[in-house]
């Protein structure tokens, strides 16, 4: 009896054993395939692309639109990824672009006769444009900016100081003529409007650029200079300089003046002065991001596929700022600050070299000016009458503009690249 409860004993015990041993077993399998699956899933991780990467190779399929849209998608459930922000600006910064570019070929712009600031995008020729008037080239512009400045708000929302976005501009094409139209290469519109042909270094014939926090400032000035530029055009009534212009670059438009001398031409009325404290506004942000812009780049100690380069890292255009040019670019900015502020003024010695009449050692005050804007502004009576005293202040213990500084800082810019530096810097 004994030696038969032994018996099932030792049976129950070799049982438990052995599958205690096969459990035991099954949990290592189970533990080895486990890891095994989170070491494919993490290498699977690693081979995907970014979603930076993947909005461009959308960008290049489907266009800028889509890739934009993507982005968007993409940030409602993941609002702090810095690098989807950082290129949501920069594609609507290029859709902005294309927008504009598709409204000129809506009215068949001919870039090939003008260089006029807006007009000068290379759109392929419409042989059907539409016709084209004063208000519609308001709205075109207004788009244009209010694009701008929705890429500026997501822009600004980047504050990562460790930022790297790599952006392959190569793959970068405006479908000005719509979606179903070739695009116009970047590369294409870079030659336009630096009027030489551009091509990418042989190290990097994609133009590779790693987008970092000191171009994302730099961007976002560049916002608000052209939205700035485009507040001005909105504040006064500028009908009669359209209508003189358009003809010479549009097909068709509602009114052509182009047979009227535009000297004639010489009084624009104020319809918005609020457009000119935009202005303002916009180009105090300017000046604060060029200043942000410069402190973010020369505090980088790496050479990484830099778009603004510091003079000890490579440029990839081929035209390296140096530290004089940086300096006096930033000196400039203070300036601009100080003249937008009215701390500085514009100089009667300058006043009287623009405009003849005397100004008794009187300078412009240009924050009251742009406050508090002239309702008609008659450059024929300027000429003669002198700029309205309101907007003067006596020179004696007030900073003024300094005009040998402003000289020099042309001379920073005067190589052969010394132009394009510049429009690059904003």
């Amino acid at each position: 009896m004994t030696s038969g409860w032994r018996s099932v004993f030792i049976g129950e015990s070799i049982l438990v054993q052995t599958l205690s041993i096969r459990m035991s077993v099954c949990s290592l399998v189970a533990c080895l395939s486990l890891t095994l699956m989170h070491t494919a899933v993490a290498d699977d991780a690693k081979d995907e692309p970014s979603i930076s990467m993947a909005a461009q190779d959308v960008m290049v399929e489907r266009g800028l639109s889509r890739a934009v849209h993507l982005l968007e998608i993409h940030l409602q459930n993941a609002p702090s990824d810095q690098e989807a922000r950082c290129t949501l600006g920069i594609v609507q910064f290029l859709r902005a672009v294309e927008e504009l570019g598709a409204g000129m070929y809506q009215y068949g712009v001919r870039t090939n006769l003008t260089n006029g600031m807006f007009v000068r995008l290379p759109v392929p020729e419409n042989p059907q444009p539409a016709e084209i008037n004063y208000r519609a080239f308001l709205r075109l512009i207004d788009g244009f900016s209010a694009d701008l400045l929705e890429a500026e708000k997501n822009l600004a929302l980047v504050d990562d100081y460790k930022l790297k976005v790599p952006f392959n501009l190569s793959k970068v094409a405006f479908r000005f003529g719509g979606p179903n139209q070739e695009g116009t290469k970047l590369f294409e519109v870079i030659s336009k409007l630096r009027g030489t042909a551009f091509s990418a270094p042989q190290n990097n014939p994609e133009l590779l650029i790693k987008f970092d926090r000191g171009d994302v400032a730099w961007l976002r000035a560049y916002c608000h200079l052209l939205s700035g530029l485009i507040d001005v055009y909105h504040a006064y009534d500028s009908k009669e300089w359209f209508d003189g212009f358009a003809g010479r670059v549009f097909p068709r438009v509602l009114e052509d003046l182009s047979d009227v001398e535009l000297d004639d031409l010489m009084e624009v009325r104020l319809v918005d002065p609020v457009r000119m404290n935009h202005f303002k506004k916009h180009f105090l942000a300017v000046c604060d991001l060029n200043a942000e812009t410069w402190r973010h780049i020369r505090a980088e100690t790496d050479d990484d596929y830099e778009w603004l380069p510091h003079p000890k890292q490579t440029d990839q255009f081929g035209m390296p700022f140096s530290d004089d040019q940086i300096n006096n670019w930033l000196f400039l900015m203070e300036h601009l600050r100080g003249v937008l502020e009215g701390e500085r003024l514009i100089p009667s010695s300058v006043l009287i070299y623009l405009y003849p009449s005397k100004h008794d050692g009187n300078g412009l005050n240009v924050a009251k000016f742009l406050d508090d804007p002239p309702r008609n502004l008659n450059y024929a009576r300027i000429a003669v009458e002198g700029i309205d005293p309101k907007y003067l202040e006596p020179e004696e213990d007030r900073d003024l503009v300094d005009v040998m500084a402003i000289i020099r800082i042309g001379m920073a810019f005067s190589g052969p690249f010394g132009p394009l530096q510049a429009i690059r810097l904003n």
